[in-house]
């Protein structure tokens, strides 16, 4: 994974997982508005909020985006079986998804949309594990989560189930706090449109150079203090 920090002319940052404010199981304090303002100062070409079953949204947010010079993309972390999956690029027939045969039929009648398994080896009963190879067919991509250290990596599994199946990895921040958006993120290689951005991932391989991953692990202290404080938040709603 590299952890090179310039971005070549050809290749678009991208952020495929950031939540805000209207997210249904989390309380975030920014607004989506925030959210790209603060996407345009990291110098993103690229935006999905993907908040908790729910695609946030509009028109207007979509032409603010754009006048800031970032595409943004509509996006979601729905739930199968209180599973978490990222859908980029979706409406918000999604929102009603509960099975994996609703998914497969979603799919075939959305063929632009990109459906992402986000950090699925970490504990908890929110994460696909082996829900995802069951199911391999209907993902396009893997996520490797920014969420490890040096000596402890649950992106390992994912990493090998990615090789196996010649998926391409998307690494992103899962962005809870504007500080955090740039924790991790992907170069894509494409023109800045929606649908060649989809399509360059929907073909890529596991090794495919059109995908940069720009990731490093972080210490147990800011994981500790980036779960402690999104708790803080939910407890408080602050």
């Amino acid at each position: 994974m590299t952890q090179k920090k310039i971005i070549s002319k050809n290749f678009l940052k991208c952020q495929f997982h950031a939540h805000t404010a209207g997210d249904l199981a989390d309380h975030i304090s920014h607004t989506p508005k925030q959210l790209v303002d603060e996407a345009k100062k990291l110098g993103y070409d690229v935006l999905s909020i993907t908040s908790h079953r729910k695609v946030i949204f509009t028109k207007e947010l979509k032409e603010y985006a754009q006048r800031k010079g970032i595409l943004l993309i509509p996006g979601i972390e729905f739930e199968i079986n209180k599973k978490h999956i990222l859908g980029i690029n979706v409406d918000k027939e999604i929102e009603e998804i509960k099975t994996f045969e609703e998914l497969e039929t979603y799919k075939s009648t959305h063929k632009n949309c990109l459906i992402i398994a986000p950090h699925p080896f970490f504990p908890g009963r929110t994460t696909l594990k082996k829900d995802l190879i069951e199911n391999i067919k209907l993902f396009d991509a893997i996520e490797y989560s920014f969420c490890y250290t040096s000596t402890k990596n649950f992106n390992k599994k994912a990493i090998s189930i990615a090789k196996e199946s010649n998926l391409p990895m998307i690494s992103t921040a899962d962005c809870h706090d504007l500080k955090d958006l740039d924790i991790s993120y992907s170069l894509i290689r494409s023109q800045k449109n929606t649908i060649e951005i989809i399509d360059t991932i929907k073909k890529s391989s596991f090794s495919d150079k059109k995908i940069k991953l720009i990731t490093k692990p972080i210490s147990y202290f800011k994981i500790g203090k980036i779960i402690v404080r999104q708790e803080i938040k939910n407890f408080f709603k602050i």
